[in-house]
């Protein structure tokens, strides 16, 4: 897992980097619909961590279910 972990982070694969991006997007999408001080204010910073470990799993999720390496 740490292999295939380390493949995802150094860039040998897109479906990292396009997940992170989607998560800030959905973040920054529902920070604006909140508002400044609204409920973002303060659990913000977990969505924004549920999103990227979403992501996260997703893009090991077809590696870990076939048993093999990206």
């Amino acid at each position: 897992m740490l292999r295939q972990l380390r493949k995802l982070v150094l860039g040998e694969t897109w479906s990292l980097p396009l997940g992170v991006a989607v998560a800030l997007g959905v973040a920054g999408l529902l920070r604006a619909v909140a508002g400044l001080h609204g409920w973002w204010h303060r659990a913000g910073g977990f969505v924004l961590l549920a999103l990227v470990v979403l992501a996260l799993t997703a893009s090991l999720a077809p590696f870990i279910l076939r048993g093999r390496e990206p």
